[in-house]
C-alpha cells in the first residue's frame, strides 16, 4: 500500500504546492544573502503563501477567474512595490520568482508530476547557477546569438517544409532525409564547438583529441600532428588515438537516430568494440609515453575551433551526402557488394560522414552484412588516412604508437568487412 493511496490526492497535491513553494523561497533568500542584497520582498515565507494562495484559487473556482484576478491584484502589488524600490535593487529577480511560484497551483493540479518536479528545478538551477550564468553570458558574443539562430532555421523552419519523397531515380534518398542529416551532423558539431570555446579554451592535447573527435577526427589529427612537428609531446599519440575513439562514438550515435533499426542495432557490436580497443590503445600509448618521459602536462593549445554552422558547410555537406547516394546507387547497380567496399575504402579519403549516412537512409539492393561492412571498412580506411596524415604532417616518432593502431584498425575493419555475410 502506497501513500498514494492512503492520503487524497488533493492533500497530497497541496503539500507538494507547500513543499515547493517554500524551496524556491530558501532559494531565492539564499541568492539575495549570496549578493549582498536587503531581503525587501520575497522572502521564504512570501512565496510560499504566493504559492498557496494560487493552488487555493485555482480550487475554488475551476474556471479560473478567480485565479486570474489573484494574477493581476499580485502583479499591480509588484509593480508597485518594484517602483518604490527601483533606485535601491533594480533587480526583477524576486518578482519574477513571486509570479513563478504562484503558478505553482494550477500546475500541480493539472499536469503530472515529473513536470513539476523539472519545472522547480529549472527555476532552482537558475538562482542557484546565477554567477556561472553571468559569467557564461558575459562570454557569449553577439556573433553566437546569431549562429544559434542559424540552427534553429535549419532545424525548426526548413526541416519540416522539406517534401518526404525521393530526390530522384537515381538517387534512393529524399529531401529530408538529407537535410535531417545536415541538422544532426551540424548539431553534434556544435555541441563539441561550444565545448572547446567555452568550457575548455585553454585545453591540452587530450582535452583537445577528446572534442575535436566529435566534430572531424580528421581535423583534430591534422592539428595535433603539426604541433608534433613544432613542439614534440609524448601525449600527441594518446591525443590522436582519442580523436579517433570519439569518431566511433559521434558516428554510432548518428548511426542509430537516423538508421533504421535493422541495420543500425547490429553496428553496436563492432562500432562499440573498435571503440573499446581505441580507448586500450589510448591507454596504452599513454602509459608509454610515461614510460619514455614524464610529462606533466601538455602547454595549452592556441588554435582556435573553426564554427560549425556556416551556411557554405551545410550545402557541401548535402552536396556530398546527395553524390554519395548517387554514387553508391551507381557501382551497387554496375558491381554489386565488392564495388561497394571499394568504394568505401576509398571514402576513408574523403569526409565518410555524408557516406555513412546515406547508406542507411538509401534504398539500395544489398544485404544488411554488406551495408554494415561497408560502414566499418569506411570508419576504418578513414583512420588509415588519419595515421599517414599524422605520420607525415608531424615527421616525429611520438606520433609512431598512433599510426600503428590507426592501422591496426583498418586491418580490423576490413577483416570485419570480409568475414561478415
Amino acid at each position: 500500500m502506497t501513500i498514494t493511496s492512503i492520503l487524497p490526492s488533493l492533500f497530497l497535491t497541496f503539500i507538494l504546492t507547500v513543499l515547493f513553494s517554500f524551496v524556491i523561497g530558501l532559494e531565492l533568500h539564499s541568492y539575495r544573502r549570496s549578493n549582498e542584497e536587503d531581503l525587501g520582498f520575497g522572502t521564504t515565507r512570501t512565496l510560499t503563501l504566493s504559492g498557496i494562495a494560487g493552488f487555493v484559487f485555482s480550487i475554488l473556482d475551476p474556471k479560473g477567474m478567480l485565479y486570474i484576478a489573484g494574477f493581476l491584484a499580485l502583479s499591480a502589488f509588484l509593480l508597485v512595490h518594484y517602483r518604490s524600490r527601483q533606485d535601491k535593487n533594480p533587480s526583477l529577480i524576486p518578482p519574477m520568482m513571486a509570479i513563478l511560484t504562484y503558478a505553482m497551483g494550477p500546475i500541480a493540479l493539472r499536469e503530472p508530476l515529473w513536470f513539476i518536479m523539472v519545472y522547480v528545478v529549472v527555476i532552482l538551477l537558475i538562482l542557484g547557477e546565477s554567477h556561472g550564468i553571468r559569467k557564461f553570458s558575459d562570454a557569449v558574443t553577439a556573433t553566437e546569438v546569431v549562429t544559434l539562430a542559424k540552427f534553429l532555421i535549419m532545424a525548426g523552419i526548413i526541416l519540416p517544409f522539406l517534401p518526404e519523397r525521393q530526390i530522384g531515380p537515381a538517387v534512393p534518398v529524399t529531401y529530408t532525409q538529407v537535410w535531417l542529416a545536415v541538422v544532426m551532423v551540424s548539431g553534434v558539431s556544435y555541441l563539441s564547438y561550444l565545448a572547446r570555446t567555452y568550457f575548455f579554451p585553454h585545453r591540452g592535447l587530450l582535452l583537445t583529441g577528446t572534442l575535436g573527435g566529435l566534430y572531424s577526427s580528421t581535423v583534430a589529427t591534422i592539428v595535433l600532428a603539426r604541433k608534433a612537428r613544432d613542439q614534440a609531446d609524448p601525449l600527441t599519440s594518446t591525443a590522436i588515438i582519442l580523436a579517433s575513439t570519439m569518431m566511433y562514438l559521434r558516428m554510432e550515435v548518428l548511426v542509430l537516430v537516423l538508421g533504421p533499426g535493422t541495420v543500425s542495432f547490429p553496428l553496436l557490436l563492432p562500432y562499440g568494440t573498435l571503440f573499446l580497443l581505441s580507448l586500450g590503445a589510448a591507454w596504452g600509448a599513454h602509459s608509454y609515453s610515461r614510460v619514455k618521459k614524464e610529462s606533466g602536462g601538455s602547454l595549452p593549445l592556441s588554435e582556435k575551433p573553426t564554427h560549425p554552422l556556416e551556411v557554405r558547410t551545410a550545402v557541401i555537406f548535402a552536396g556530398a551526402y546527395v553524390f554519395f547516394a548517387a554514387v553508391t546507387h551507381l557501382i551497387l547497380s554496375r558491381f554489386g557488394a565488392g564495388g561497394l567496399h571499394i568504394l568505401s575504402f576509398a571514402v576513408g579519403f574523403t569526409d565518410i560522414t555524408p557516406f555513412i549516412l546515406s547508406l542507411l537512409a538509401g534504398n539500395f539492393h544489398v544485404t544488411k552484412g554488406a551495408l554494415e561492412g561497408a560502414i566499418i571498412l569506411a570508419s576504418g580506411s578513414n583512420n588509415m588516412v588519419n595515421g599517414i596524415y599524422a605520420l607525415v604532417l608531424a615527421r616525429d616518432k611520438s606520433v609512431l604508437p598512433a599510426f600503428l593502431w590507426l592501422v591496426t584498425s583498418f586491418i580490423l575493419s576490413l577483416l570485419y568487412a570480409l568475414i561478415i555475410p
